[in-house]
């Protein structure tokens, strides 16, 4: 041991002084390389959280664990999703912060090894978990083509050989009723079974106000209304609802941010010798809740990159004095009827114009106009009303078939089945009017094949693993955006399908006793099948150009020098004549991947307990299609699609066992360097995405768990990470380019300069535990947790509003628990310094809105827990 090392150890010697003999860490076991090993001799860093410190800590969703995982962010929800169902994960700077169903996430999660897919629905519950692996850097030899960032595997309990029943009830603020319960149900030795329910029910926290205001402006201009006279009286007026609109589905609520679900898992395992093992499992989630609480903490309709349509059109004011003389044209068209333009008859009513309505003389049908007098000034408060729903059906089932072969090898078989149907409504302007009411539908399936063939040979000396993996998914997200007031209707139902096969070899071999290497490599192909349908049911293009109907010659509108014959339809590049709406050409396009992502590494032990490594691997996500048009294309073109993204990681690291096993201390750092990033690059009112942008990660963490003796546990952690872009090109937000120089300009912090998003530069995260035990066996525990996480920022332009200020954040609580567990009452609360800081949010520059969802209040819960053998 070097005399670095030994000083280290004296010194943590020395703070740990007071350990009880005796007292020891237990063994993690993880598998992280596709086989069982302790945490301690995988040369990769990872965070394990184990089945106890998940209850203990009240972690119970995946976002939670971001608490105490350094170098990594897991939010629920994400930009305009409107539900919490969605995971945002990043790790060590890499990851994906939407919903789309053509964007991958840059981080991999996985139950039971089977691969989620989408975003939506990875937030998943932890029902009757025994630990959950965080795998931090490119994970893609192992776990595949979306794992550039990590992998995040969440482990199932395996039913006990005898009978078991636990359960538990929590009640809390917000009316909060939380109910679990898991039974292990034996038939015999060799066929064990279980069963786990989960249900949560709460009250949202952000409260729906009805709207009142001072009347402001003289007659006939956007601020006033000629039938809100009255000073800080409820607003009555005629507006159209939401409920005229095409949505997902129909939900309201009187609060926002509530949560109502439930899920169920069954679990059976087949062990009639130690040579075969069969597992079967089948899970279900039911979500039927309000959307995330969002807040509009900016509304400008008249800034730059505006849409303010609607404002314009009840004052008669379009178009703007000053105006292309071809806009007059437009009048009628853009303010005048709404929906209904389909070939085929609407599915919703046909709406009134909207022009001059407030200067008409009939103040019966007068509008408000939408500015910042809808900004609350309260996060726990908004004047919306329109749709708040979010709907998940979710479940899957699969089979692990593992047969013990000849010269110790391990033949493993995983087959799986998913489906989720996802349905999500939100009101994001802030206000009753329906300047912004997205809703989205997301059926979506896939099928899984996994076969890994595990052995030691060469004396024991090399370990290997060697598979095939084969996966289908398809599906389509279908959008319902109503920009104001319907002037603009994005009806999105875009299909995609994906097939990807992949053969991958993991070969770790131990040169001498003390010395060992690491080789592997993944070969991926995939092909991705895209037809995008979406179009818009007002017809805006045609009416802003003033070339409407889209039947009408061309030339009669646009320019005399047109030929005749041709339409507005062809002259506006609108692609098909049968459905004259629609943005995309018709017909499926086809794209094909290739990748090899190779890992090689090394490992040198410096003493039975103390071992080093270092490690170089590649990571890869898959491209695809933008499906967020709002503009016709007459054909597909590069514009449309874009190209994978590209990692290349190296780290260096140790992982120690040390006092006799009461200290367990593991340190990494790492560099990255990330190409290709896809970004959304906010075209108009459509996040388009592009490959623009390059970045240069690097940093380093620790993790330390230590018995102090006396009943004193400790966990702590610390990460550093320096995420910054080193190129951003072609690169719109809000209308505006952005650049590397652009960035400090947008922010009070000047040192921002371009921040990977969801990426704070430190965190610290410190939980201890202290168990005092009574007499006649029962025992007190009392449970902390504080996180200090630095600044970040939520979104790609580092909007100052977005911005999440640095963050204390402590859990805590205590439970007294009978004697040998059978039962135990636990007191706490989440959240105690009530730290209120942005989880997800856009800057909208097409309607010039930027909206938020802000974290829950600080909140107090009590739980009851029995457990009968």
């Amino acid at each position: 041991m070097t005399k670095s090392v030994r000083y280290v150890v004296g010194v943590i010697s020395a703070i740990l002084g007071t350990a009880a003999v005796g007292q020891e860490l237990e063994e993690v076991t993880v598998t992280a390389t596709r086989r069982a090993e302790n945490i301690q001799d995988v040369p990769i860093a990872v965070t394990a959280v184990t089945a106890d410190q998940l209850e203990s800590k009240g972690i119970n969703d995946v976002a939670k664990l971001s608490a105490i995982a350094p170098n990594v962010t897991l939010d629920a929800g994400t930009p305009f999703s409107g539900s919490d169902t969605v995971l945002a994960a990043y790790i060590r700077g890499i990851g994906q912060n939407d919903f789309a169903f053509n964007q991958d996430p840059g981080v991999g999660v996985y139950i039971d090894g089977v691969y989620l897919a989408r975003s939506v629905g990875s937030n998943t519950q932890m029902l009757d978990v025994e630990r959950v692996e965080i795998l931090k850097g490119p994970q893609g030899t192992l776990f595949g083509r979306n794992t550039i960032g990590g992998a995040i595997s969440i482990v199932t309990r395996e039913p006990g050989k005898d009978f078991m029943f636990r359960g538990s009830v929590t009640g809390g603020t917000f009316n909060r009723m939380d109910l679990q319960a898991t039974a292990d149900l034996p038939f015999s030795d060799t066929l064990r079974t279980s069963l786990s329910f989960s249900s949560a029910r709460r009250d949202g926290y952000q409260r729906r106000l009805p709207f009142t205001f001072t009347n402001i402006g003289p007659v006939g201009s956007p601020a006033r209304v000629a039938d809100c006279d009255i000073p800080n009286t409820p607003c009555s007026f005629q507006m159209n609802t939401s409920g005229d609109f095409p949505a997902a589905g129909r939900g309201s609520d009187d609060r926002e941010g509530g949560i109502n679900q439930w899920s169920a898992r069954a679990k059976a395992v087949f062990e009639p010798n130690d040579s075969f093992k069969a597992t079967f499992a089948a899970d279900y989630q039911n979500v039927d809740q309000s959307a995330s609480a969002n807040t509009a903490l900016a509304i400008n309709p008249f800034q730059a990159g505006g849409f303010p349509f609607y404002n314009l059109c009840i004052a008669g004011l379009f178009p703007a004095p000053g105006a292309n003389p071809a806009m007059a044209g437009a009048q009628g068209a853009v303010c005048g009827p709404r929906g209904g333009l389909a070939p085929t008859p609407a599915v919703y009513q046909r709406l009134a114009p909207l022009f001059n309505v407030n200067n008409d003389g009939n103040p019966n049908n007068n509008a408000i106009p939408w500015d910042s007098r809808f900004q609350t000034g309260n996060i726990d408060t908004t004047y919306a009303n329109g749709n708040s729903f979010s709907k998940l059906k979710n479940w899957g089932v699969s089979a692990t078939l593992e047969f013990a072969l000849p010269a110790s090898m391990r033949l493993k078989s995983i087959t799986a089945y998913r489906d989720l149907h996802w349905f999500t409504g939100m009101d994001l302007d802030g206000s009753p009017l329906p300047i912004l009411e997205p809703s989205f539908q997301m059926p979506q399936h896939e099928v899984s094949q996994e076969f890994q063939l595990n052995g030691t040979t060469i004396e024991d000396r090399l370990n290997y693993t060697v598979g095939a993996y084969y996966f289908k998914e398809a599906g389509h997200l279908h959008d319902y955006v109503i920009f104001p007031a319907g002037i603009l209707m994005i009806d999105g139902p875009n299909d995609l399908e994906t097939k990807a096969r992949a053969l991958f070899a993991h070969l770790r071999f131990k040169v001498t006793d003390q010395f060992g290497i690491t080789v592997g490599g993944r070969y991926t192909k995939e092909t991705k099948h895209f037809e995008g349908h979406q179009h818009d049911d007002n017809g805006f293009v045609y009416k802003i150009s003033g070339c409407y109907p889209y039947t009408d010659p061309a030339n009669l509108h646009l320019d005399p020098t047109i030929p005749a014959g041709v339409t507005c339809q062809q002259a506006l590049g609108f692609p098909s004549a049968v459905e004259p709406y629609r943005f995309y050409p018709p017909g499926v396009q086809t794209l094909e991947f290739t990748n090899t992502s190779p890992t090689v590494g090394g490992e040198f032990h410096l003493s039975e307990d103390i071992m080093l490594y270092a490690s170089f691997s590649k990571g890869y996500k898959t491209g695809s299609w933008t499906t967020r048009l709002s503009a016709p294309h007459p054909v597909f073109d590069p514009s449309l699609d874009f190209d994978p993204e590209f990692a290349k990681a190296y780290e260096v690291g140790m992982k120690s066992e040390l006092l006799n096993r009461k200290l367990r201390l593991n340190l990494a750092a790492f560099h990255t360097d990330y190409s290709g990033i896809q970004l959304n690059s906010q075209q108009g009112i459509s996040p388009t995405l592009v490959n623009a942008g390059d970045a240069r990660i690097y940093g380093f963490e620790a993790e330390a768990e230590a018995v102090l003796g006396n009943g004193f546990v400790l966990n702590s952690a610390f990460g550093y990470t320096n995420a910054k872009y080193t190129r951003l090109n072609n690169v719109l937000d809000n209308g505006a380019p952005l650049t590397l120089s652009s960035c400090p300009l947008r922010t009070s912090d000047p040192n921002s300069a371009c921040d990977l998003p969801k990426t704070p530069k430190y965190k610290f995260y410190v939980g201890p535990q202290y168990t005092h035990l009574l007499s006649g066996g029962s025992s007190v525990t009392v449970n902390a947790d504080y996180t200090y996480t630095a600044q970040l920022f939520n979104d790609l332009g580092n909007e100052e509003l977005l911005k999440r200020d640095a963050t204390n954040v402590v859990n805590a609580s205590i439970t007294y628990a009978a004697p040998d567990d059978k039962w135990s009452l636990t007191f706490g609360g989440s959240n105690l310094t009530d730290e209120r800081y942005v989880v997800s949010g856009q800057n909208q520059g097409g309607v010039a809105v930027i909206d938020a969802v802000y974290s829950r209040p600080r909140e107090w819960f009590g739980t009851f827990r029995v457990n009968m053998k």
